[in-house]
């Protein structure tokens, strides 16, 4: 009994996932793409040797 109500139970959060995706057209893919690639962006390893950032072995001068 519980397995049925555990497949519908994921049947209805499915369908309403559906619905919704349809109801907005894409404005999903647009917030969770965008998300995505500024976290991947972030984690990559090529922005680690770009060279860009703070030199930490050449500190700036003192803040006052």
């Amino acid at each position: 009994m519980l397995g049925l109500q555990v497949k519908a139970f994921a049947l209805l959060v499915g369908l309403l996932l559906l619905v919704d995706a349809v109801a907005f057209q894409g404005q999903y893919r647009g917030v969770v793409g965008g998300k995505l690639g500024n976290f991947l962006s972030a984690i990559s390893p090529t922005r680690w040797s770009a060279g860009g950032g703070r030199d930490w072995s050449a500190p700036g001068r003192p803040r006052r």
